[in-house]
C-alpha cells in the first residue's frame, strides 16, 4: 500500500506541475467522477421507494478531486500535497462513498437516524461484509458540494458514508489486489437495491 501512496503522490506532482516538472495530461474530473458513480432505484411493486447515486471514494477519484479543488482555489504546491496525503491517508483506513438520496416521502430519508429504516452494506466478491462505521448529512446549502458532485439536486440529500477497511476477520484489507468488484447494498422493508463497481476487467 506505501508503494501505491508514493505512486499516487508522484502522479499527482506530474498532473499539478510539482517541482517544475512539465504537468502531464490530466483527466476531466467530470470523466473520473463517472467512472467511480454509480446509481440504483429500489421498488416496492410499482413504487419507487428510493433513488440513490453514489460516488465511491478511490484513490484515483481522490487524486482527481484534490487537483480540481487545489486549482478552483489556487493553492500552493505544499498545501496541495499535503492535502492529498490527508485524504488518501484516510482512504487506507476506511472505504468512503458520496451518497444522494431522494425518496418521495421526506421521513424516509434518514440513512443517519439511529432508528432509519434503511440498512447499508459493503460487499466484496470473498463474502466479506462490512456495514458502516459512520453516515454523516451534508449541508445542502454548502455550494462546493454540488460543484464537485453535480447529481446532488436540491430534492435530495446526501451523506458521506465511511466504512471500515477490514472485516471482523479478515486479515486482507477491502478491496485488495485479489477484489473483482465492490457492491454497496441499500436495504429495507420496501425493498432493495445494488451499486456495483468492477475493480478488474
Amino acid at each position: 500500500m506505501r508503494g501505491a501512496f508514493v505512486t499516487i503522490i508522484a502522479a499527482f506532482c506530474l498532473i499539478t506541475g510539482c517541482g517544475g516538472v512539465k504537468p502531464a495530461p490530466e483527466p476531466e474530473y467530470s470523466d473520473v467522477l463517472s467512472r467511480w458513480t454509480r446509481s440504483t432505484k429500489v421498488f416496492d411493486g410499482l413504487d419507487a421507494k428510493i433513488y440513490m447515486s453514489a460516488t465511491y471514494k478511490d484513490p484515483s477519484y481522490i487524486t482527481s478531486y484534490v487537483s480540481r479543488y487545489s486549482k478552483a482555489y489556487k493553492l500552493d504546491e505544499d498545501y496541495a500535497r499535503s492535502l492529498l496525503e490527508r485524504e488518501l491517508g484516510e482512504a487506507d483506513k476506511y472505504n468512503e462513498f458520496f451518497i444522494s438520496v431522494y425518496t418521495p416521502e421526506e421521513s424516509w430519508n434518514d440513512f443517519d437516524s439511529r432508528d432509519t429504516i434503511w440498512r447499508l452494506y459493503l460487499e466484496d466478491g470473498s463474502g466479506a461484509r462490512l456495514v458502516p462505521v459512520s453516515i454523516l448529512r451534508v449541508d445542502k446549502g454548502d455550494p462546493l458540494v454540488r460543484e464537485f458532485f453535480p447529481y446532488f439536486d436540491m430534492w435530495s440529500s446526501a451523506y458521506r458514508v465511511k466504512f471500515p477497511k477490514y472485516s471482523e476477520t479478515g486479515t486482507e484489507p477491502i478491496p485488495n489486489a485479489s477484489t473483482g468488484s465492490l457492491r454497496l447494498t441499500v436495504t429495507g422493508i420496501m425493498g432493495a437495491g445494488t451499486l456495483e463497481w468492477r475493480l478488474k476487467e
